[in-house]
């Protein structure tokens, strides 16, 4: 079993979604982005591996404008050794990778320009992918899409525009349920018909269910998956309770995900992970699954123990007092995800980015306490905390920046 995450990781600075305004589009620009872009892609899979993270979504705009006619460069040759080298780097160390086109690429659609542009959008994702040299078990997840009042039809309809893709396309495609329209036995039913695997996305399900026990809708979309597939894989989010319904969460609730990964890990699933805060909620689960240890506990209270200080001095000392006394880190991230849960009070707030200011205190020039302090008399704290983020960057302060104080924030 992996578990994974999407596109972007926190944290860290490594990014693959640099891009370019298409009125500015050239030969040069695009070259350096899809440079920078690759370069940050082998980054942050060496940095998956280091935490134990074997899947990842990989972001859509790594190649700009890769699905649009206007780029009519050949970058899968251009950049044929870098691309070959990441591959090599996937092979060797047993990761899984997807992608995910966006919401616009609709294989269903009766405009005949937007369906042009779809199919032309998923050839794009499936060069990228071949590019790599890496088999069909790293897929392409689309939606079946919009239901244009007739849902029956608008299902046909993808079938037969299934037919216009590429072969390699068409074994890298796979159909995820959505939240509105198409719930987990349509997707099955158009998986019959195509013969292509279905990824269930157990959040949506909750919120476009059906009549049938969660164990047997399992047990019909693992039917999907064929040996050359690669392992079945399933997507899995929790509701944020701050936005609106099929809103994704800021992280991951150990409790919740326990409780589902009970359900499925008889069948031996792929996870993704669908939450704001990426790879910190996949380590937290890869954690709590694969790497309980009083070394895990330790390192993750480091990195997250100003956070919950922040939010409530009592729970801090509740969890200092679980890292001394246990060693089972699910305990200690059941007392975060509650802190998590709680609203800032000034008090808190301020007893703990004093604390923190501690740590570039004597690295900062008068200019710079002068305008810390000022962000703090005049009450503008988020203003104070941005500030703190920006100084420890500056002064290197690894302690800091390898910590969660300055990540959560960034959500409200």
């Amino acid at each position: 079993m992996r578990i994974g995450y999407a596109c972007i990781p926190l944290g860290i600075d490594y990014r693959t979604n640099r891009g370019m305004n298409l009125k500015n589009f050239t030969e040069e620009s695009f070259k350096k982005v899809v440079k920078d872009n690759l370069k940050d892609l082998k980054s942050i899979l060496n940095y998956n591996i280091m935490n134990r993270i074997y899947m990842f979504r990989i972001s859509s705009d790594i190649i700009p404008f890769g699905g649009h006619n206007i780029n009519a460069i050949e970058w899968e040759k251009l950049f044929k050794n870098e691309l070959k080298e990441i591959g090599e780097f996937i092979k060797q160390n047993n990761l899984r990778v997807s992608m995910h086109p966006g919401q616009y690429t609709v294989l269903n659609s009766p405009n005949e320009e937007v369906l042009k542009n779809s199919i032309q959008d998923i050839e794009y994702h499936c060069k990228f992918l071949d590019a790599l040299s890496i088999d069909y078990s790293n897929k392409i997840v689309v939606h079946l899409g919009g239901g244009y009042n007739d849902k029956l039809l608008s299902m046909k309809r993808f079938i037969d525009n299934f037919s216009l893709l590429s072969d390699s396309s068409k074994k890298r495609l796979v159909i995820e349920n959505d939240e509105k329209i198409y719930n987990i036995s349509n997707v099955i039913e158009v998986s019959k018909h195509l013969n292509i695997p279905v990824v269930f996305d157990y959040f949506h399900h909750l919120i476009n269910p059906i009549d049938m026990p969660l164990e047997k809708i399992l047990e019909n979309v693992s039917l999907t998956w064929k040996e050359y597939d690669g392992h079945m894989k399933l997507h899995y989010s929790e509701q944020s309770p701050y936005k609106k319904r099929g809103s994704h969460s800021e992280f991951i609730e150990v409790e919740k995900f326990l409780n589902f990964y009970n359900i499925v890990k008889y069948l031996n699933p792929d996870i993704m992970l669908e939450a704001k805060d990426k790879n910190i909620s996949a380590i937290k689960c890869i954690n709590i699954l694969f790497n309980n240890t009083k070394h895990s506990l330790y390192e993750e209270w480091a990195k997250y123990k100003y956070l919950v200080m922040e939010k409530n001095y009592n729970l801090y000392k509740e969890c200092s007092n679980t890292v001394n006394l246990s060693s089972d880190i699910t305990d200690l991230y059941k007392k975060i995800d509650n802190a998590l849960t709680l609203t800032y009070n000034d008090k808190n707030f301020l007893n703990t980015i004093l604390h923190v200011w501690g740590y570039v205190n004597e690295k900062t020039t008068l200019y710079e306490r002068e305008k810390f302090f000022s962000l703090i008399n005049t009450k503008e704290y988020k203003k104070a905390k941005l500030f703190l983020e920006k100084l420890s960057k500056k002064y290197n302060i690894e302690y800091l920046l390898k910590s969660y104080y300055f990540i959560y924030d960034k959500y409200k």
